[in-house]
């Protein structure tokens, strides 16, 4: 899986429309994308650990990054 970071932020319509951005609310809005993807927008990003990935299961279908939770 590519290197994956998150930023909490509040949601734009771009965000909603880019299939490699995953927003996902827990007590606050966050924002998971690849590293490179991350470039696109102006917040802090940080990586997310392997405990995230497995706890919230993301994963790439279709070359859409999405959360089966």
């Amino acid at each position: 899986m590519q290197d994956l970071v998150y930023a909490e932020c509040s949601f734009t319509f771009d965000m909603l429309e880019d299939k490699l951005v995953l927003l996902i609310s827990d007590n606050a809005m966050f924002m998971v994308t690849t590293k490179e993807n991350s470039k696109k927008y102006d917040e802090e990003f940080y990586p997310v650990t392997a405990e995230g990935i497995e706890g919230y299961n993301i994963e790439f279908r279709d070359g859409v990054l999405v959360s089966t939770m």
